[in-house]
């Protein structure tokens, strides 16, 4: 579904990403883990097609994205971007119609069919009830549920989320994941997710890149990748990673006992 390949990319012909190589299939979920300024964000923009790399090539679903206009990578990979809000006034229910505009023409009205598709997302989602609110006038967690709502107008099979529990409180954030790995599991859909906490990946990912000052410093199955040794060379010997009865948990070195 996803192949990224000898990836270079950068910023005023400066590479901040080298080398850059991996495939996830369908059914997937993949974490980018790095510290920041390591490059994560700039891999991202790439695979999303709002930056063109200095090298290498990215194929979506088969397609080399340097040959799709933005319109046709929105109709095959959707964004789910940091909870912001809106600049203008807008309800739920048009927020997430906003996600149909690639399916439609240019200044094209949405009809009842889309209606009634945005009010099918948003009951699968669970924000029916807030669908002829303000957007900007919902929680943090409920604007992140409405944006992901937004993405499945998109009727993509790939979905790609920037941080998308960097806003949002211990409860938000949980509520937005188990969402997110419901809808890779039930739809077989292909994920990838820019990541702070690695705590978030052990939990809700099947992968894991690890990115360290621009280049790849391991790749793999969650259970293989997420190891001690391997989040020290990340993250430095200040983090350690604690077996509990609630399986593994990345914590401050200091508070491993």
């Amino acid at each position: 579904m996803i192949d990224v390949r000898d990836v270079a990319a950068g910023y005023g012909g400066k590479p901040v990403l080298n080398n850059i190589t991996f495939s996830l299939p369908k059914g997937r979920i993949m974490g980018l883990l790095g510290r920041n300024g390591c490059g994560k964000t700039t891999l991202f923009r790439c695979m999303n097609g709002l930056l063109k790399p200095l090298g290498g090539s990215i194929r979506l679903q088969g397609r080399d994205i340097s040959q799709l206009s933005q319109r046709e990578i929105a109709r095959t990979a959707a964004l789910v971007p940091q909870a912001t809000a809106a600049a203008f006034a807008i309800t739920v229910k048009d927020m997430i119609l906003l996600g149909a505009s690639c399916r439609i023409k240019a200044w094209q009205s949405p009809g009842r069919m889309l209606e009634e598709e945005a009010a099918a997302h948003a009951a699968e989602i669970g924000v029916l009830p807030l669908i002829d609110k303000q957007f900007n006038e919902l929680s943090g967690g409920e604007q992140q549920l409405v944006l992901i709502a937004r993405a499945l107008m998109q009727n993509t099979e790939i979905l790609f989320l920037d941080e998308p529990t960097s806003h949002l409180d211990f409860t938000n954030r949980y509520m937005v994941m188990d969402m997110v790995g419901q809808l890779a599991q039930e739809k077989e859909m292909t994920v990838i997710i820019t990541a702070h906490d690695p705590n978030m990946v052990l939990e809700y990912c099947t992968d894991v890149l690890m990115i360290k000052e621009g280049a790849m410093l391991a790749l793999g199955p969650v259970a293989e990748i997420m190891t001690e040794a391997n989040l020290q060379a990340l993250y430095g010997e200040c983090i350690a990673l604690k077996e509990t009865d609630f399986g593994k948990v990345v914590v401050p070195a200091r508070r491993r006992s």
